[in-house]
């Protein structure tokens, strides 16, 4: 075992080592190009409240009753065949107790049984009409919330909005956010926070504002020129309670490249060749106000 592992353990180390070298290779590309960064938002879970039973429940409850019957049944049988569930070797009851009981739980099982078959309706009155039946028949179930990003989805946080403002438009959203977006790429093109500082929440600016810094000391500019916008749809919206969001998607085409600022040498990207990508941007406001700020981009790919 010694010999084995001083054989394995220098190749170990060789992959370990190309795994770090490439792992932070892949992440310096990443960084050159990302544009992405600050919060992420995500609403309350969107459920509907329903007073029926959910199949799931029913099937529980008869799988219960079934198993309840079934036990009885093993169990007699177990001790027909063991001898330990009365007596054995001509001590005890004997055989007599265990058919009774394996008819009972053969009884239970049938009775069981054809009460699952039917109209499937809920009873409507005696015993179990309240009480205990409201905690089992009748109790609250949750049903699934729309898929995210789904236009229901969608709908249902701007409906959250729109209890405290009445008046958002998402139409004209899309538009404002459209104009952001040029405004937004043409500052970090000239890596000027300033001219653009007004649209951006506190940590995509200070995340924005140190990446400047690394290219201004790395001495390179990251071009972005020719940008086309291909789609914009807003793909999540909602309340957390204390702020409104509202995410917009962002399909586009554009020339991406880093340059010398001193020299102008192309450093990375292509000057001719078009790249697409894909970002979701989050804006965010206090509920009750109009002071939206980008506070959120991710990349999606590209």
């Amino acid at each position: 075992m010694l010999t084995l592992s001083k054989k394995i353990r220098p190749i170990f180390v060789v992959l370990l080592a190309l795994f770090l070298v490439n792992g932070s290779m892949l992440a310096d590309t990443a960084d050159a190009r990302s544009k992405g960064g600050g919060r992420s938002f995500k609403s309350a879970p969107r459920t509907t409240s329903t007073q029926k039973a959910s199949p799931v429940q029913q099937k529980k409850s008869g799988s219960f009753a079934k198993g309840l019957a079934g036990g009885l049944i093993g169990g007699a049988i177990g001790g027909m065949l063991f001898g330990s569930l009365f007596g054995a070797g001509g001590q005890g009851m004997g055989i007599l107790p265990i058919l009774l009981f394996a008819g009972l739980g053969f009884f239970l099982f049938r009775r069981f049984g054809k009460s699952r078959q039917g109209s499937g309706r809920e009873p409507s009155g005696g015993v179990f009409s309240g009480g205990l039946g409201g905690a089992f028949g009748q109790a609250s179930t949750q049903m699934p919330s729309p898929v995210p990003g789904s236009p229901e989805a969608v709908e249902q946080g701007l409906n959250e909005i729109r209890q405290t403002d009445r008046d958002f438009d998402s139409s004209k959203f899309l538009e404002i956010a459209s104009d952001a977006f040029f405004q937004v790429q043409a500052g970090w093109i000239r890596r000027d926070l300033d001219s653009y500082r007004n649209l951006l929440g506190a940590q995509l600016a200070s995340e924005y504002e140190e990446q400047f810094a690394q290219m201004r000391e790395k001495g390179i500019i990251n071009k972005l020129e020719s940008i086309a916008i291909r789609k914009v749809d807003m793909v999540d919206a909602g309340s957390t309670g204390s702020e409104d969001f509202v995410t917009v998607f962002f399909v586009a085409n554009l020339l991406d490249f880093t340059v010398d600022e001193t020299t102008g040498d192309l450093l990375e990207g292509s000057m001719t060749h078009p790249v697409k990508f894909e970002e979701e941007w989050t804006w965010a406001r206090p509920v009750g106000t109009n002071g939206w700020k980008l506070e959120g981009i991710k990349v999606v790919a590209g």
